[in-house]
């Protein structure tokens, strides 16, 4: 067995309408043997994201990564007559960062940022992973080096007025970028097909490997808001001393997240080349970067003398104590199940789609645990073999979400202390 001290408990469940003869007695179980490892994470939509990570990053505890951005830019004020044959002042790439939880990492450490035009054509209806690559022009570039957000800026000029803007990050781009800008064919002012046909958009890549340990971070910028002019992203071109034109962020479907992690240090490439063994300490990490994979060897146990029903099953996840300066355990997890016995793509349990509110996964800050609601799934499971001799007992997987929040955090679980609670009853 498993698992033992299914200690009965006291008092029972009474259906309606049945005698004493007929209730049904109480259990729990709490020592089921569980199965941890750190595993590599299946590759996350890029695109479609609410916000967007960028930055770079040398983790005392998992290596080095970092977070790119491509976007597709659009005409937010066409011009018939732009006058593309002249010399611009300047251009500058602005990105507001999202208020609240909007950076993780040392913020004090400053960064080495590059900017080049796309020469790949972003589609919104197609999805992007975050190990994708979108190819962009090396050609044309524009360098930045400095903290990755502000907290304050000096109003900008924006045609003959001033404008405010967020906290954020500001590149001044090169001259030759700013010209690549002002003079492509006139169509390119005069309509978003136009300018797609000249100006794909922009990557946005971190270049810094000279990071020591406990130096980066990631910052979330919001690229897709459209609250006002002042707030959202936007490349300002200037001209003719008071003139300006405007690109803009097409949306969110268009802006594409890519995350790029390693080499991992030992400790970390032990757990990924032996799938077999089984880890006290596993991690998870954003940017599709890994996660924690979670066997429940002994669960069909539980039905070994007929089937049972399923009171409440909860399971629980303790952060380790291993942390740095800046760093702190990210305020949710998810907790999914693989597609099929030999995936690592993650596939949400009942749980989660039917019942959310009750679902968990929030940061307990008091406790240091992450605890889910996994009832449907565990009595699904029980199901499925005792009605159709099928297993389907395939493990667990805790990972990062993608969303909901956006942030490049990381945790270490101790499993020493995870625990799987059910309880549960059987007829007499």
């Amino acid at each position: 067995m498993g698992f033992s001290a299914c200690t009965k408990q006291d008092g029972n469940i009474i259906i309606d309408g049945q005698s004493n003869n007929n209730q049904l007695d109480i259990f729990r179980a709490d020592t089921f043997t569980l199965l941890t490892k750190t595993i590599r994470e299946d590759s996350l939509p890029g695109n479609g994201i609410n916000y967007s990570l960028l930055g770079e990053m040398n983790d005392p505890i998992l290596g080095k990564s970092k977070a790119s951005l491509f976007a597709k830019m659009m005409i937010l004020e066409p011009e018939n007559n732009f006058p593309n044959t002249i010399e611009p002042d300047s251009a500058i790439l602005y990105i507001p960062m999202v208020d609240g939880l909007n950076f993780y990492g040392n913020p004090l450490t400053k960064q080495r940022i590059q900017v080049f035009p796309l020469s790949e054509t972003i589609t919104s209806s197609k999805v992007y992973y975050q190990h994708q690559n979108i190819a962009y022009n090396q050609q044309i570039s524009s360098n930045y080096f400095g903290p990755m957000y502000q907290q304050k800026f000096d109003s900008i000029g924006y045609r003959k007025e001033k404008m405010g803007l967020k906290p954020g990050i500001m590149i001044k781009l090169s001259d030759e970028f700013a010209r690549s800008l002002m003079q492509m064919p006139s169509e390119a002012y005069q309509s978003n097909d136009g300018l797609a046909k000249h100006f794909k958009g922009i990557a946005i890549i971190p270049e810094n490997d000279e990071l020591m340990p406990g130096e980066g971070g990631y910052a979330v910028f919001d690229l897709a808001n459209v609250i006002s002019l002042a707030y959202r992203a936007k490349i300002m071109l200037y001209y003719n001393d008071t003139s300006t034109f405007v690109f803009g962020f097409e949306g969110k479907g268009s802006i594409v997240n890519q995350g790029k992690v390693g080499p991992y240090p030992q400790m970390i490439n032990d757990q990924l080349s032996n799938p077999n063994k089984n880890f006290e300490t596993t991690y998870v990490q954003a940017l599709s970067g890994i996660k924690t994979e979670i066997q429940i060897p002994f669960l069909l146990n539980l039905i070994d003398n007929g089937n049972v029903g399923i009171n409440k099953a909860e399971i629980l996840f303790y952060t380790n104590n291993i942390s740095s300066v800046n760093q702190f355990a990210p305020p949710r997890l998810n907790l999914y199940q693989p597609l099929n016995t030999k995936s690592r793509r993650n596939r949400l349990i009942d749980d989660a789609t039917m019942s959310p509110a009750s679902f968990g996964g929030i940061y307990d800050e008091t406790r240091k645990c992450y605890r889910f609601t996994v009832t449907r799934h565990i009595q699904n499971i029980l199901n499925d073999q005792h009605f159709k001799s099928l297993n389907t007992n395939l493990g667990l997987f805790l990972a990062m979400p993608s969303d909901n929040p956006v942030i490049g955090a990381r945790a270490g679980i101790d499993h020493s202390k995870t625990k799987l609670i059910i309880t549960y009853t059987k007829p007499n």
